[in-house]
């Protein structure tokens, strides 16, 4: 019986398939090793990106949170809301003496009328819109009239210009746009029946 003998290392090298796709491909041999090294370098750099993002992101969301209720507090107890509502207080105070209402009862029952009526304007209330106006100019009058002698001219026009702010939602929203639309086209359609 003959017995194969091993191939000889001479002719293994050169007829092992594994051998013969690592001579035939070298290249890549080269090339893999450089190719998982810039790819892990990537993948660190991407993580130093993202973590320096996110603590990024962290200290901007902190600054954001103590920011809002800073500017909330500006807005609601700042000097120019301050500039109008303690005159408007001084006078409600100083006119509601001798009422059953007192001054903060009619301080509240304005709030109240303010909101409602600003709400109901920028729904597109024609009745709110003309309310909205009537008091903003009995506002104006009534912290020109409590103010500080000599600042009245001021606090009334601060007053102006803050409830000319407000009033632009109010007059020029969406809802006042397509209100002016329906209203043009209104009109098209009864010139149009007048002249058929």
């Amino acid at each position: 019986m003959h017995i194969p003998h091993p191939p000889r290392l001479s002719t293994w090298w050169r007829t092992n398939p594994a051998i013969l796709a690592i001579r035939e491909n070298w290249q890549l041999a080269v090339i893999v090793p450089f190719a998982l090294a810039a790819t892990g370098a990537l993948i660190w750099l991407l993580w130093l990106l993202l973590t320096g993002l996110i603590t990024a992101l962290g200290a901007a969301g902190s600054a954001i949170g103590d920011t809002a209720p800073a500017v909330g507090a500006w807005i609601t107890d700042g000097p120019i809301t301050r500039s109008i509502s303690e005159p408007m207080r001084a006078w409600l105070d100083t006119n509601t003496a001798g009422l059953p209402a007192t001054g903060r009862d009619a301080w509240i029952t304005w709030l109240v009328a303010i909101c409602v009526l600003y709400a109901a304007a920028v729904a597109g209330s024609s009745y709110a819109r003309i309310g909205w106006a009537v008091i903003g100019a009995l506002t104006a009058a009534a912290v020109h009239a409590g103010a500080p002698e000599g600042t009245g001219l001021a606090a009334a026009g601060l007053t102006v210009a803050v409830w000319l702010l407000l009033s632009l939602l109010a007059y020029a929203g969406p809802v006042a746009g397509s209100a002016f639309a329906a209203m043009v086209t209104d009109l098209t359609e009864r010139r149009a029946h007048r002249t058929i």
